[in-house]
Parts: structure tokens; C-alpha cells; sequence
């Protein structure tokens, strides 16, 4: 059995699937030396902030599970599903061929075989792509609300290690949690293929979406770079090739915010020549990453104008 996860209109901003977002713009100070230590900064959080925190991690948790043991469910489904389709088809060969021209599309028969053929992978299909759209929503929300301003626009006092953000370590062990029970029950890898492949796409937007969402300063490249890192560690491990191109391509754009405003049309170019967001990134997407820049008003002049973009 062959599934197609139909495309879906990718919108611009989902809300969470608890219904909780956030929406954080970044300041507009000019980037500030940074300072590398070997331990996190920490706050202070006051004791209802921690116990509402507690709260909503339980509550995540508890959500995660329940996604899980539905998700098992609809795969072990898919599993049943495949077999009666191949009983079926062995009862045909072996009984039925004798009586029924395989080639006669006229009988009812052989209508009736592929209707229900037809219906299964419609339903599979659909089951398949409202899990995927679950998949993400999900990878949405724990951003909205997880991903702090400060995280790529960092206060000048504030010491970094460059590890990833909690946003991003959170929705990398929720994808890798959704996406290990594919890998296990999943016995046909060209539909494993499929909708692996349709989730790195879908998450490609939902990271680029996030990324304009801040005002991004030299040292909070650095922090980006870092998390997608590991955004592309999870793809490395589960799209094929053709979907692991989105990641290539947005790390590589993300060297923009750190690099001096006299490189970043040198930079540019150079992407372009070599082709890197060609069938990946238009180039109005491009434009509005490069304009996430803390301080892009100020050199706006000396990129404008002369890449063929904008």
C-alpha cells in the first residue's frame, strides 16, 4: 500500500494546541561584545512563577503522553489496515482469478477491490496528516511560549555558553519523541519517507516564522546558529537528503547576523551564486530574515540595492 500525505496550506503562525501564545519582539539596541563563561546565566524566579511553571510542564507532559499512545494506536491501525488490504489480495489471486479477469475494470469485482484499496489509503492519508499537523502545532506552541526575547537578543551582562536554548532543546525532544514511534512501528520506509519528509518541511516554516519574530543581535546569532544546529542534528537523523537542504540553507542564512554590515552584501551574494535557497526560500523570505537584524535599520543602505533580491 502506497500512501501520499496530501500537501496542506502552511499557515503563517498556528496557535498552540493548548491555546497559549506568545508573541516577542526583540529590542532595537545595537549588538554588544559578548563574553563566553562555562555556565549558564540563571534568574531568579519568585515562587507562584515556579509553581505555574511546574504546573504547565506537568500539564505538557501529560499531553505528550496522551499524543503518544494515539499515535501508536492510529500506527498499529495503519499496520491492520495494510494487512486485511494484502489478505485480500492473496484471497484474489488464489480464489477469485480463476472466475474474474484481472484486467476487466468493468467488473464488480475488481471495482469493489480497488474502491476499498482507494479508501484506505484516502483514510491513511488523512489520519497520517492530521497527526503530522498535531506534530507541529505542538513544535509551534512550545516555541511561542518557551522562546524568550533575550535568548536572541541578549542583555550585555549576560554570559553565555552557546548551547541551545531551552525553546529549542524542548521542541527537539518532542519531535524526536513523535517521530520514534514512526521509526519503530513503521515496516514500509517509503511511507516512513513521506511523512518524515512532509514534518521537516512543515517544521523548515515553523522555524523560519519563529526567527521573525525577533530582533536578532550578533551575539544572538551566535545563540541561533546554535540551536539550529540542532534542529539539523534531528534532521540529519530522520529527512532524506532533498528535506535536509531547508536546514542546510537556513543555517547557512543564519551567518548573516553575525556577520560585519561592510560583508553581509559579499555574504549574500556569495549565497546566491552558490545557489544555496534555490526551491527552499524565496527570495522575499530571504529579504526578511536578513531584516531581523537588531541593527538593520541602520545599515539598511548598504544592503538595499544592491543585491538582485532587493
Amino acid at each position: 500500500m502506497v500512501v501520499m500525505v496530501s500537501q496542506v496550506s502552511r499557515s503563517q503562525g498556528r496557535h498552540g494546541v493548548l491555546g497559549i501564545t506568545t508573541a516577542a519582539t526583540g529590542g532595537s539596541s545595537a549588538s554588544s561584545p559578548i563574553t563566553v563563561s562555562s555556565s549558564l546565566a540563571t534568574n531568579t524566579t519568585s515562587a507562584p512563577t515556579a509553581i505555574y511553571s511546574a504546573q504547565r510542564v506537568q500539564a505538557e507532559k501529560e499531553l505528550r503522553e496522551k499524543f503518544a499512545s494515539a499515535e501508536l494506536r492510529f500506527l498499529e491501525l495503519i499496520h491492520l489496515s495494510d494487512l486485511v488490504v494484502q489478505m485480500i489480495e492473496i484471497y484474489y489471486k488464489k480464489d477469485l482469478c480463476g472466475f474474474v479477469s484481472e484486467t476487466d475494470f468493468l467488473n464488480i469485482c475488481n471495482q469493489e477491490k480497488k474502491a476499498l484499496e482507494h479508501a484506505v489509503d484516502d483514510s491513511v492519508a488523512i489520519g497520517m496528516d492530521s497527526v503530522i499537523e498535531i506534530i507541529l502545532r505542538q513544535t509551534q506552541h512550545i516555541l511561542d511560549t518557551e522562546q524568550q526575547t533575550q535568548d536572541y537578543h541578549p542583555d550585555s551582562n549576560v554570559s553565555l555558553t552557546l548551547t541551545p536554548t531551552l525553546a529549542c532543546t524542548r521542541a527537539v525532544q518532542f519531535l524526536g519523541e513523535s517521530t520514534a514511534a514512526l521509526q519503530s512501528m513503521t515496516t514500509q520506509k517509503q511511507m516512513r519517507d513521506v511523512f518524515l519528509g512532509e514534518i521537516g518541511v512543515r517544521l523548515f516554516y515553523v522555524l523560519l516564522e519563529n526567527i521573525k519574530r525577533f530582533q536578532i543581535t550578533e551575539p544572538g546569532g551566535f545563540q541561533l546558529i546554535a540551536d539550529l544546529n540542532l534542529y539539523y542534528d534531528w534532521a540529519t537523523s530522520n529527512v532524506d537528503p532533498d528535506t535536509l537542504r531547508f536546514f542546510t540553507a537556513l543555517k547557512d542564512l543564519a551567518n548573516c547576523f553575525i556577520l560585519a554590515p561592510r560583508d553581509l552584501r559579499g555574504f549574500l551574494r556569495d549565497q546566491y551564486s552558490r545557489r544555496t535557497f534555490d526551491g527552499v526560500m524565496r527570495s522575499e523570505e530571504v529579504y526578511d530574515v536578513v531584516a531581523c537584524r537588531a541593527d538593520y535599520k541602520q545599515i539598511r543602505t548598504q544592503v538595499e540595492g544592491h543585491c538582485d533580491f532587493m
